[in-house]
């Protein structure tokens, strides 16, 4: 199964797919990077694939693939602080705001395209 993801960089599979820590792999191969680098039978990725976290993940990254807002300018809010977060961009009439509550672990994205 290949699963195509243009413009967005340094996705990692095991978080793209919602894994966990392999503890069984870092015993095994006593490498510290392997914790985090699950190796998926078909059928787990294909069962993986039908989670809702990785179906709102990969919306998630579609919308940001469509929205022309990431090519232009960042800009993050003066409310931003150890407690929430603001960002936007916008490139014209086309604007993408996320906008996070650490607190409550809220989160709201509003793409305009």
């Amino acid at each position: 199964m290949q699963l195509f993801l243009p413009g967005v960089p340094q996705i990692y599979y095991v978080g793209l797919l919602a894994g966990e820590n392999d503890m069984a792999l870092l015993r095994q191969t006593g490498v510290g990077r392997d914790i985090n680098r699950h190796r998926y039978s078909r059928e787990q990725v294909e069962a993986a694939l039908q989670k809702p976290v990785v179906q709102a993940l990969l919306e998630l990254i579609r919308a940001r693939n469509r929205c022309k807002a990431f090519d232009g300018t960042f800009q993050l809010d003066a409310e931003t602080d150890a407690r929430r977060m603001a960002m936007h961009w916008t490139l014209g009439e086309h604007t993408a705001t996320l906008r996070v509550d650490f607190d409550t672990l809220d989160c709201e994205t509003a793409f305009s395209d």
